[in-house]
């Protein structure tokens, strides 16, 4: 199995305004349970393109975000479902050999070990049974009230390993159910004799791309993230259709995806195009000022943070007032200087 790449795929990332991460990503309603998801919709079935053993689960409700075969083989799937809030991705492997539930109990014991659990609570490693399941609940991140549940599950056959990663916020004892239920409808098994071929979907609006990115993003999927945000500006530019808040969380998004993978550059220009059409959004000029400060540059840093606060009142509808700029670790490199902390001082002082 590829547990390498697979945990390098989630933890690439460099930390950019991260006191703000999850400020700009709509969330999704909590508290429903499995009752929210009946419908008649026949299961999902994951293969290959050419005939095989693949995965029936039932997603019904689910919305595709990602359905791709990769470049290594694996066969990918992620869906989310609008009215629980429950994100599904889904992994099939072809390995040259037979496969064993020692492989699963393997990988999901690398995964126990690895960065990804180590702030979680709760974590539960169950090895036994025909499904082998890891779970764990990320309370906050970096003081940000979460209650993200993840539970990772393994099943094996023949030459065929299956990964199915649940995650879902604000979860609470309710949400148990909800988990369970889609884990029982997951089947292994030979693709059924017919197939009805859905059509080729049309291309995606603005959007709908806008869509996906926060699906990747609230995954911490922050490089596949970037196309779809991409996309989506590009077709804005050309022919504008989302509205001013969703246009300004577009922009913010792709701006932080690009830090939170090192594009420094890509960010800078993402947020002075931003400005360009919006002069007056103050959080285009404090993401720029974070930019600034990653490239270590004082001056336009200092600049920067002083017009977003100048357009403070500018906010989105449901904004809690600005960041507080001595809160930020981008600009923690800068708070030896008296200048910069006279100036974030006073800032702060008037930061609401």
């Amino acid at each position: 199995m590829a547990s390498q790449e697979r945990q390098a795929d989630n933890i690439r990332v460099l930390v950019v305004c991260a006191s703000i991460l999850w400020s700009f990503v709509p969330v999704n309603p909590p508290g429903l349970t499995q009752a929210a998801i009946g419908t008649d919709e026949p299961p999902t079935f994951v293969a290959w393109p050419e005939k095989g053993l693949g995965l029936s689960i039932d997603l019904a409700g689910f919305k595709k975000d990602i359905d791709q075969v990769k470049p290594d083989g694996r066969r990918y799937l992620t869906a989310s479902h609008p009215k629980t809030g429950l994100n599904v991705a889904i992994t099939l492997e072809k390995v040259p050999t037979q496969v064993s539930a020692q492989g699963c109990r393997e990988q999901l014991q690398l995964i126990r070990k690895g960065p990804l659990v180590a702030h979680g609570q709760d974590i539960k490693l169950n090895a036994a049974g025909e499904i082998l399941t890891l779970e764990y609940t990320l309370r906050k991140f970096r003081g940000v009230r979460l209650d993200q549940k993840h539970m990772y599950a393994c099943m094996a056959q023949d030459n065929v390993y299956a990964d199915i990663q649940l995650s879902k916020m604000h979860y609470t004892a309710a949400d148990a159910p909800l988990f369970q239920s889609i884990l029982e409808t997951a089947r292994l098994q030979p693709e059924p004799s017919r197939i009805i071929q859905p059509q080729p979907p049309a291309p995606p609006n603005s959007r709908e791309l806008l869509d996906i990115g926060n699906a990747l993003y609230r995954q911490k999927n922050y490089a596949q993230a970037i196309p779809p945000y991409q996309k989506a500006f590009e077709l804005e530019k050309a022919e504008p259709q989302l509205d001013r808040n969703l246009w300004h969380v577009l922009i913010d998004n792709l701006g932080m995806a690009y830090g939170m993978t090192g594009r420094l550059k890509e960010a800078k220009a993402t947020f002075q195009q931003g400005i360009q059409a919006d002069p007056t959004y103050p959080m285009f000029h404090y993401n720029l000022a974070c930019t600034f400060a990653e490239m270590n540059d004082l001056d336009h840093t200092m600049q920067s943070l002083t017009i977003a606060f100048r357009h403070r009142k500018n906010q989105n509808p449901g904004d809690k007032g600005m960041p507080d700029p001595r809160q930020n670790s981008s600009f923690q490199r800068f708070m030896k200087n008296e200048t910069f902390r006279n100036l974030v001082n006073s800032l702060a002082a008037t930061k609401s």
